[in-house]
């Protein structure tokens, strides 16, 4: 029965996306919050909140019309507040459709048996590093999920860099009307420099990016 509510759901969370994928998007949730400003703030840290459901939202683009709309600093307290609650939608979501078959594959692969037990000893370290390196904030809660990562490490690792990054993209959102100012360019750097330490580290190394 269980099974049968999981393949329901994600008919209709599937239908749901094709539906709104046209209408929702950064542009046009930028949009929409110009034009009922009192109400901005609650919706969209409640959109940022159910993200991970809505597989097609980047988190990187939202988090950039957060600093284009609200600048650097109330952008990155609502980008916060989301990003706390959708981490935690991300990983409950993952786990409750994936978890179960992940381990039906691990019992008959050594080498996936060898990455759950990875995972669970370092899974602190590993998201951390994760999210530090700014690889995809909604994969790795879907990873976590589904791997079985004790959920106070995982989230105790997502929300210790939570500030620092969403600072960094609402700073980059609040200046990309002005290109030319230094902060621009920082800002781009950084963000540059993040998401090339892994590929960069695992190319030295010769081994996988975590």
């Amino acid at each position: 029965m269980v099974t049968i509510i999981k393949i329901v759901s994600f008919i209709a969370l599937s239908f749901l996306c094709a539906y709104l994928y046209p209408y929702l998007n950064p542009t046009n949730i930028a949009a929409f919050i110009e034009k009922n400003k009192l109400s901005v703030p609650l919706v969209f840290i409640l959109i940022t909140s159910v993200r991970p459901v809505l597989f097609f939202l980047p988190s990187m683009g939202l988090t950039i019309v957060a600093g284009i709309l609200f600048g650097k600093y109330w952008g990155t307290a609502y980008v916060v507040l989301g990003g706390a609650l959708s981490t935690v939608v991300g990983y409950y979501f993952a786990q409750w459709f994936g978890r179960n078959t992940a381990k039906k594959l691990i019992k008959k692969n050594s080498y996936l048996l060898f990455l759950e037990k990875k995972s669970t000893n370092n899974g602190k370290n590993m998201v951390l590093y994760m999210r530090l390196f700014n690889l995809p904030w909604d994969l790795v809660s879907y990873w976590a999920g589904v791997s079985g990562i004790n959920f106070k490490d995982f989230y105790i690792a997502s929300m210790i860099p939570i500030v620092p990054i969403s600072f960094l993209y609402t700073y980059f959102g609040s200046t990309v009307f002005n290109p030319t100012c230094a902060g621009f360019f920082i800002a781009l750097t950084i963000m540059f420099a993040l998401g090339a330490i892994p590929f960069v580290r695992a190319k030295l190394k010769g081994n996988s990016y975590v």
